[in-house]
């Protein structure tokens, strides 16, 4: 078996439809889980412009960030491609990153 890897990955979002990201989420959490049960993804969530500061107030999410153990680059880029937010054009995948990343303190599994 391969050595596996942390990979840091952010995917801006398209802001100005997020009628798009309410329509895809469940499908994308549904797509996420099974990576998530075997480890593969560690976390994963969305980054914000700023914290609401109250229950009314709305997230503005800006982008999602997930940190992955795998092989390689291009197994994390083919998982994060099949993901119901690629097809709903929530993400950017034209400003992708992925990431080499080091984890340096990690709780226990």
């Amino acid at each position: 078996m391969s050595e596996k890897y942390d990979w840091l990955v952010q995917i801006p979002v398209n802001v100005s439809d997020m009628q798009a990201w309410t329509n895809a989420r469940d499908a994308h959490l549904s797509h996420l889980k099974p990576y998530v049960a075997d480890g593969t993804i560690v976390f994963a969530g969305p980054t914000l412009a700023a914290h609401p500061k109250g229950p009314e107030d709305r997230m503005e999410i800006t982008s999602s960030v997930m940190m992955f153990r795998a092989t390689t680059e291009e197994e994390v880029r083919a998982i994060v491609s099949k993901n119901a937010f690629v097809e709903a054009g929530v993400w950017n995948m034209d400003r992708a990153v992925v990431a080499p990343f080091k984890c340096g303190v990690r709780t226990a599994a």
